[in-house]
């Protein structure tokens, strides 16, 4: 395996790992419905499309409409993050896919609940990683024996 390979292997695996804690983060956030917690890992211009198919611009409205739903429609809803894809653009950049599953409060999929799939753009700046753009796709629900 020549430098190049090796160096882009230990970018995966050591970047990989801080984006992963980055998303699981932003699930535990979620889980506690706040709001604040979960848009810190937003960059200040980020665009995000929900589920209903309305484009935020910036994260002072993505952080607004966050504090409506989390505290309103969303109040008792809870959900599992699995990190499908991970693909880095660039050693600052990089692209993952993010399928949510409904949950109980307690951590355990809800079978034939409504889930849904993320693709988020991560940048790095200064040693963090931060969500740039994304949007979440409603998905078929959860049925046990499902990949995950």
């Amino acid at each position: 395996m020549s430098n190049i390979q090796d160096n882009h292997k230990v970018l995966e695996e050591q970047e990989g790992r801080f984006i992963r804690q980055t998303i699981a983060d932003m699930e535990s956030a979620f889980n506690q419905h706040d709001a604040d917690a979960l848009d810190r890992h937003f960059t200040q211009d980020s665009t995000w499309v929900n589920v209903m198919g309305e484009m935020l611009s910036g994260w002072e409205q993505i952080n607004n409409a966050h504090k409506v739903v989390l505290k309103g429609p969303l109040l008792h809803s809870y959900a599992k993050y699995f990190v499908e894809k991970l693909v880095f653009l660039r050693q600052d950049v990089a692209i993952a896919h993010i399928r949510q599953y409904p949950a109980t409060s307690k951590g355990e999929l809800i079978e034939d609940g409504q889930g849904s799939l993320a693709i988020y753009v991560m940048v790095k700046d200064q040693d963090t990683w931060q969500l740039a753009a994304g949007q979440n796709t409603l998905i078929q629900s959860y049925r046990k024996g499902q990949s995950q």
